[in-house]
């Protein structure tokens, strides 16, 4: 995976791009929505994700 957006540090949000052309984020647990077992949810500014 290659960072593509988001801080340097470890808790931060971060956008990756995988291998297989998909993205990946990294961002705060998000708990107004019910998501299907093996997933989950999570929230990120709209800044990291602009332009992608």
């Amino acid at each position: 995976m290659i960072q593509v957006r988001g801080c340097e540090g470890d808790d931060c949000p971060k956008v990756f791009k995988t291998e297989r052309g998909t993205y990946v984020v990294q961002g705060d647990v998000f708990n107004a929505i019910t998501t299907p077992d093996g997933e989950t949810a999570v929230e990120v500014p709209f800044a990291i994700l602009q332009g992608l």
